[in-house]
């Protein structure tokens, strides 16, 4: 692996740490039943805009950002042994990925908790 790799995998380290401690810090508002799952007739936090909501755009718009970075650079005709190109495709996959996860999984929770919630209204 070349440097753009190695730098690209210490900044995904770090970011998707810090994003991922700054979501999992909403678990102590989540109201469990005995079973450990939540329960979500007296948890609130999935129907309200959270710091989830906030990590998640950040984390898009990081991406995007990322993916105009590697069009710049394979615009200027660099190829993938430029440590740029490198650096820019890692993170441009990873967070895009991270992303896309995090949304989707904030709309199952969304999607369940409306289910569980409101179901007599659904019959």
């Amino acid at each position: 692996m070349q440097l753009g790799w190695w730098i690209s995998l210490i900044v995904v380290m770090i970011l998707g740490n810090a994003f991922a401690i700054i979501i999992a810090t909403l678990n102590k508002k989540v109201i469990k039943d005995h079973q450990k799952k939540v329960d979500f007739k007296k948890s609130d936090i999935y129907f309200y805009w959270t710091r989830w909501d906030y990590v998640t755009i950040i984390c898009a718009a990081y991406a995007f950002i990322c993916m105009i970075g590697l069009a710049t650079c394979l615009f200027m005709d660099q190829t993938i042994n430029d440590n740029w190109v490198q650096f820019f495709l890692h993170q441009t996959f990873i967070f895009s990925l991270l992303s896309s996860i995090w949304f989707i999984t904030r709309l199952a929770y969304v999607f369940k908790g409306i289910k569980e919630r409101w179901s007599d209204e659904f019959k």
